[in-house]
């Protein structure tokens, strides 16, 4: 399938409720992990019971950096073996790069990652507070398609 470009085509492209699902669940699992990490990380034993203690900095800094590595871990690292984070299996779609429909490369999905925090950032509080039509964009080369998909057709020119 090499040097074969996508095809924008319905029978490929998800709907967008069906990406905002996998998203949601890949962001729920990294917010979870990282109040588990958070929770742990302030539990303190005092006179023979345990106590949550989130008055300091480390249960904090606990909580953003395990947030940070379960989603690094699940959307950069899984879908380079797997070809998709944990929501995107359930979900039923796939990472592939764009312009042959092969595996991603490990360097995309890093700048993909990156370019979603920007996303999420910059875009989403424009789109929510303007009621814009604006739909996010695959980056860095890839793109999202339905994970039963045997051929990927052409994108057209």
């Amino acid at each position: 399938m090499a040097g074969k470009p996508l095809d924008d085509s319905s029978d490929v492209t998800p709907s967008d409720a069906r990406r905002l699902c996998a998203v949601v669940m890949d962001a729920v699992l990294s917010i979870v992990a990282g109040l588990a990490a958070g929770v742990a990380a302030g539990l303190e034993a005092v006179h023979g019971s345990v106590v949550l203690r989130l008055g300091s900095a480390a249960p904090w800094a606990a909580a953003f950096g395990s947030a940070l590595a379960v989603s690094f871990v699940n959307q950069v690292l899984v879908a380079w073996t797997a070809q998709r984070s944990l929501g995107k299996l359930v979900t039923r779609l796939r990472v592939v790069r764009d312009s042959d429909g092969g595996r991603p490369r490990l360097s995309q999905l890093v700048r993909r990652w990156l370019f979603g925090f920007g996303w999420m950032l910059f875009a989403v509080p424009v789109h929510v507070t303007t009621d814009s039509d604006i739909s996010q964009q695959d980056a860095s080369g890839l793109r999202i398609v339905r994970g039963g998909c045997s051929r990927i057709p052409r994108r057209k020119a």
